[in-house]
């Protein structure tokens, strides 16, 4: 069974294709004409890159300086030995 021709055809000429990206890039090249609708941009990416990525982005890390972050790292080190031995504590 042959497939149906269905496709976009330029004005100008009558050459027909499938996809509106052929299309628009013939109108580009062969007539010189640009597209008057703005191209659309890919909304799921733009959402994407506002969203803060990995655990230090998340924890909101991105902005402190190495000494801070060595800083921040010493008092959670100090913080969990302090919670461990209050643990031990009560196991005892």
């Amino acid at each position: 069974m042959p497939r149906k021709k269905s496709g976009l055809k330029c004005a100008k000429c009558g050459q027909s294709f499938k996809m509106a990206m052929h299309l628009g890039r013939h109108m580009k090249t062969t007539h010189g004409q640009v597209s008057a609708k703005p191209l659309k941009k890919n909304r799921k990416s733009a959402a994407r890159k506002k969203r803060p990525t990995g655990a230090a982005a998340i924890a909101g890390l991105q902005t402190l300086s190495l000494d801070q972050l060595v800083e921040l790292i010493a008092a959670a080190r100090a913080e969990a030995s302090r919670r461990m031995a209050e643990l031990q504590k009560a196991i005892k």
